[in-house]
C-alpha cells in the first residue's frame, strides 16, 4: 500500500483503532504494509502521535531515524520476560507502534500481558507492598561487565549524564574504580492517564537479580556481591525481592499472556500502561522496528 493511501486509512480509521486501543491494550493491524522505518514514522504521524524521545536503554539498540529505533538486542534463544517500555524513567510512552520488516522461521512472537488483569493475579500481600513503597531499579556499569553507560544513556560525558540523571530523579554516583551506580525509585501501580483504570507498571522482575542465568548470577555475586551485579530491583523501601516473591510474579505474567505471531507488514499498537509486552525465543531472521509516541509523566499516572 502507498503511503499516501495508508496515510488516508489511518486518519478514517484513528477513532476506531484508538478506542479499541484503549479498551483491549493492543491492536494488530494487518494489510498496510508497514515494513520500513519511514513506514512505521508515517504511521504514527498520520495517528496525531508525537515521537518519544529515547531515554535509558537496557540493551542495544539501532537508531533508524525519525524516532524508530530496531527492537533491543536480546539472544535469539532466551525469552524475553513482560516488561515496560521506560518504566523506570520520569517519563515513559503511552503507545509503543511496531511494525515487521523480516519475520522469523519459528517462534519470536510478540508476548503481550493485560496489566489491569495483572493487579488480580499477584499475590495480595505482594501487591500491596509495591503499591506501598513502589520499586526500585539498581544498575552498575563497569569496563567489560553488562551494557557500557555510553551506550546505555546515550553519551560518553560524564557531565551530561549527571544532568540526564539530575533530570530522570535518578541517583548517580562515580566510584573509585571508575564504575557508575544508579538508583531510582518510582511507582509500581499506575493509573493509566486516559480510562482511569489502575495497571500494574513496572519492571521490577524483568531486571531482578533472579532473571539472570543461575551459573552467571552465581558468578556475578561471588565477583562483585549483591550491591555491585550489573542490575537487580527491589521493593522502594530497599527490600530485595525473594525468588519466590520474583516466581509469583512470572507465574502471573504466564496468566496473562498472549502471543502475536508475526506476518511482514503487520503493524502492532501497544498501550504501554496498559499492556505488558515480551518475546519468545526465536530461529531465523527476525526484524521488528518500534516507534516509542505520546510520552507521559510517570509519577503522574
Amino acid at each position: 500500500m502507498a503511503n499516501e493511501a495508508r496515510a488516508a486509512w489511518l486518519r478514517e480509521h484513528r477513532p476506531a483503532l484508538t478506542g479499541a486501543l484503549a479498551r483491549t491494550g493492543a491492536v494488530l493491524v494487518r494489510g498496510l504494509g508497514v515494513r520500513t522505518p519511514l513506514d512505521l514514522a508515517l504511521v504514527r504521524d498520520a495517528l496525531g502521535l508525537a515521537e518519544a524521545p529515547g531515554q535509558e536503554r537496557f540493551a542495544p539498540t539501532t537508531d533508524l531515524g525519525g524516532g524508530v529505533s530496531s527492537a533491543p538486542e536480546w539472544g535469539a534463544d532466551r525469552e524475553m520476560c513482560l516488561h515496560h517500555e521506560q518504566s523506570f524513567g520520569v517519563r515513559a510512552p503511552r503507545v509503543l507502534l511496531m511494525s515487521c520488516a523480516a519475520e522469523p522461521t519459528t517462534g519470536g512472537e510478540t508476548l503481550l500481558g493485560d496489566t489491569r488483569a495483572m493487579l488480580r493475579e499477584l499475590p495480595a500481600d505482594l501487591l500491596a507492598r509495591f503499591r506501598a513503597h513502589g520499586w526500585r531499579l539498581e544498575r552498575n556499569f563497569r569496563p567489560y561487565i553488562g551494557l557500557p553507560w555510553s551506550t546505555a544513556f546515550g553519551s560518553t560525558d560524564p557531565e551530561t549524564l549527571d544532568a540526564y540523571a539530575a533530570d530522570q530523579r535518578m541517583a548517580a554516583e562515580w566510584r573509585p574504580d571508575g564504575s557508575l551506580h544508579t538508583s531510582q525509585r518510582r511507582p509500581a501501580v499506575a493509573r493509566h492517564p486516559a480510562t482511569g483504570e489502575e495497571c500494574w507498571f513496572n519492571d521490577a522482575a524483568f531486571f531482578s537479580q533472579w532473571s539472570i542465568d543461575e551459573v552467571e548470577r552465581k558468578v556475578l555475586l561471588s565477583s562483585f556481591g549483591p550491591g555491585g551485579i550489573p542490575f537487580n530491583t527491589a521493593l522502594g523501601d530497599g527490600t530485595e525481592l525473594t525468588a519466590a516473591e520474583w516466581q509469583s510474579i512470572l507465574d502471573a505474567y504466564d496468566a496473562v499472556t498472549v502471543r502475536v505471531r508475526w506476518r511482514v507488514g503487520d503493524l502492532l499498537l501497544v498501550d504501554n500502561i496498559l499492556t505488558a509486552h515480551g518475546r519468545a525465543p526465536f530461529q531465523g531472521p527476525r526484524e521488528i522496528l518500534v516507534a516509542p509516541a505520546d510520552p507521559v509523566p510517570v509519577e503522574g499516572i
